[in-house]
């Protein structure tokens, strides 16, 4: 039997609102690719085509955002869950479809290492599961894991300041056997990290531990998802120096058309993107079709497709969504301007989030 991969992705991706309002947390752009197409390109390229994705929040969306882009040799099925059911739960949904040696991914996180390393690993060990750990500098926002002699011997998950025994958290990737199923009940939401896992322990099934080798990030917050944006260009893109650009750049412009203005730092360019006389952009993404002005200053920000930003802007540390318009002289600093947003000339933006609507939350 061929191992199988499972892409989590049903979380709301509520940290990262209001842009999740309008996105999935899995479909965030992360250097012109969704940040769920790391994991689904890991797995590929450890040889795993059959992959089943679990979702719930908006659903429709994730589906047809993740067929638009998908590699055509990878065959995926969706599991929808009509009510949250966890991390482990939303495996046991599609369980059925599980009958040997399974993989399993964060779909909202930024995951980009060698999984067949791992196979391998768990295999050599004969475990029955591995829990990929990678090292962190705060692990309180995480699953803390003490690992001795390759097993896991204590984990505990997001503790307070202080109490942390490790900074090897756990990185959401994990090697499976499909027994490790049974233990996983159906009628109840259960988690990997606060369910399964003590739960295997007190049953005295060891969990194997895996230091992955790669990037990983976990893009829980906006300044989170402008720095997975310039890892991964700075990962992926090409080192230039010219009289307009210097730095590692992802480009889908012709370079001529950046002559009158300054790249630079990791920073990626999307298709039909437009920069005015004498602007500047560093260590940013600018997505597709946006238009900007002359004299425009964007440092370490986020500009998604169709924004219009008019002349002497400056843009720093923030996330401008889609379709949005920013007036003449505008500033706006560490801040998240909603979808369709028209900011007026001259405005001033301060760590806030802005909306043009009254947005309802989806159960």
């Amino acid at each position: 039997m061929a191992i199988k991969g499972i892409v989590m992705a049903g979380g709301k991706g509520t940290r990262l609102r209001p842009i999740t309002y309008s996105i999935p947390k899995p479909l965030v752009p992360i250097a012109g690719k969704p940040c769920i197409d790391y994991m689904l390109t890991s797995f590929h390229q450890a040889g795993i085509d059959d992959v089943i994705i679990t979702t719930g929040y908006k659903f429709e969306s994730l589906i047809k955002g993740v067929l638009e882009f998908k590699d055509p040799d990878q065959h995926i099925l969706f599991s929808v869950e009509k009510e949250a059911a966890g991390t482990a739960g939303s495996i046991k949904l599609a369980s059925r479809f599980i009958d040997d040696t399974f993989v399993v991914g964060s779909g909202d996180i930024l995951s980009d290492f060698n999984v067949l390393d791992m196979i391998e690993h768990h295999k050599k060990a004969k475990a029955k599961v591995t829990v990929a750990l990678t090292q962190v500098d705060d692990p309180t926002q995480f699953g803390v894991a003490e690992l001795k002699n390759g097993l896991i011997r204590r984990f505990i998950e997001k503790p307070p300041a202080g109490e942390a025994f490790s900074n090897l958290v756990n990185a959401g990737a994990y090697v499976v056997e499909p027994e490790i199923l049974q233990y996983i009940p159906e009628e109840k939401p259960y988690d990997f990290a606060k369910d399964l896992f003590p739960d295997l322990m007190r049953n005295g099934i060891p969990l194997n531990g895996f230091k992955i080798d790669g990037t990983w990030l976990d893009t829980g917050r906006p300044m989170d998802m402008i720095r997975a944006n310039q890892i991964m260009t700075g990962k992926y893109g090409n080192e230039m120096e010219t009289p307009a650009v210097k730095g590692n750049v992802i480009l889908n412009i012709r370079p001529q058309a950046l002559e009158s203005c300054k790249i630079s730092g990791n920073t990626y360019i999307g298709k039909e993107v437009q920069i005015g006389k004498d602007s500047s952009i560093s260590s940013s993404a600018i997505y597709n079709n946006v238009k900007i002005g002359k004299n425009v200053e964007i440092l370490d920000s986020m500009i998604m497709d169709n924004v219009r930003i008019h002349d002497n802007t400056k843009i720093k540390r923030s996330v401008i969504m889609q379709n949005t318009t920013i007036g003449d002289g505008c500033e706006i600093s560490e801040s998240v301007l909603s979808p369709k947003l028209k900011l007026q000339s001259r405005s001033r933006v301060y760590n806030v989030s802005l909306s043009s609507e009254f947005i309802e939350d989806e159960e």
